[in-house]
């Protein structure tokens, strides 16, 4: 059963959707600030808000607030975009070096490149049902790995999935430890974000 709150969620952010994809000529802050608002409500980060482009946004809107547990917003096709497939992790690691090296010496990008490369990195599409153990491309034992078998999950949506996953703290905002999310089910690490042009929960140990 669909919350008030959660309905009133949805209301906004497809209404904020709407003003993403529909206008021209709002200004670059007022569009960040309302999708901000918007990020705000489900519990995620706002400062993310204003490093999405709106197209960006307009995905990550539309997956939180789309009643069809496939969601439309993801896009599909392609081998990129097939998270047990090579090409994906290749895409992958490049974009959290990118991250890594705009962070500096530390940071969440760094941890979580680590994790892939230490094998202990978990990627999960409930838009698609699937989850995987990522890997690292560049491992001589994985030289040959064009693919990998996911292990079916709950198919659902971003907001359902997030609420399961991510434990809220008593201001309604997702916990994080370390600047990152905390997954409530197993007390991991996780990351919610765009990866390539689709969205993917990441989820690794935390440090003994």
């Amino acid at each position: 059963m669909v919350s008030a709150l959660d309905n009133t969620r949805m209301v906004s952010a497809q209404y904020a959707l709407k003003n993403l994809r529909s206008s021209d000529e709002s200004s670059e802050d007022t569009q960040s600030s309302s999708a901000a608002s918007i990020l705000s409500s489900y519990g995620l980060d706002s400062s993310s808000a204003s490093l999405l482009s709106n197209q960006a946004l307009s995905g990550l809107l539309g997956a939180l607030s789309s009643k069809d547990d496939t969601s439309d917003e993801t896009d599909t096709t392609g081998d990129s975009a097939d998270v047990t497939r090579a090409s994906f992790m290749s895409m992958l690691k490049q974009q959290l070096q990118e991250a890594a090296a705009a962070e500096g010496e530390s940071g969440k990008a760094h941890d979580m490149l680590a994790a892939l490369e230490a094998g202990t990195l978990t990627i999960s599409d409930p838009t698609q049902g699937v989850s995987v153990p990522a890997w690292d491309i560049d491992d001589p034992d994985e030289a040959d790995t064009e693919s990998k078998p996911g292990e079916a999950i709950d198919v659902s949506g971003w907001s359902d999935f997030l609420d399961a996953h991510l434990e809220r703290g008593s201001d309604g905002a997702f916990v994080k430890e370390n600047g990152s999310y905390v997954d409530q089910t197993n007390a991991s690490h996780a990351f919610f974000g765009l990866i390539g042009s689709n969205y993917y929960y990441l989820s690794w140990p935390q440090a003994a």
